[in-house]
């Protein structure tokens, strides 16, 4: 099914809630002119060979460790109501 390029990016300027002007449109419409097609290369690429990680090493994690916040603690102090170094709000539903 062919498509229609000027509705095509009125659609993708309103979905993305972008107001263009004319000349910006067309400087968008043959940006995307050329991503497109280069995207539709990419995706035939044949990956399946390809390791992304090397699974013979650990990742290089840290151990996670709790800390004190200076900064939190002065944030959460200037609230009008707060409890155990948090924000309390009011109930909602």
């Amino acid at each position: 099914m062919d498509r229609n390029p000027e509705t095509e990016m009125e659609k993708i300027t309103r979905l993305s809630g972008l107001s263009l002007s004319e000349e910006e449109k067309k400087i968008l419409f043959s940006d995307m002119s050329r991503i497109v097609p280069y995207m539709e290369r990419i995706s035939k690429l044949d990956t399946s060979s390809v390791d992304l990680f090397d699974e013979s090493e650990p990742a290089a994690l840290r151990e996670d460790e709790e800390e004190e916040s200076p900064i939190a603690s002065t944030i959460v102090s200037s609230a009008p109501e707060s409890s155990d170094g948090m924000f309390s709000v009011p109930r909602i539903v």
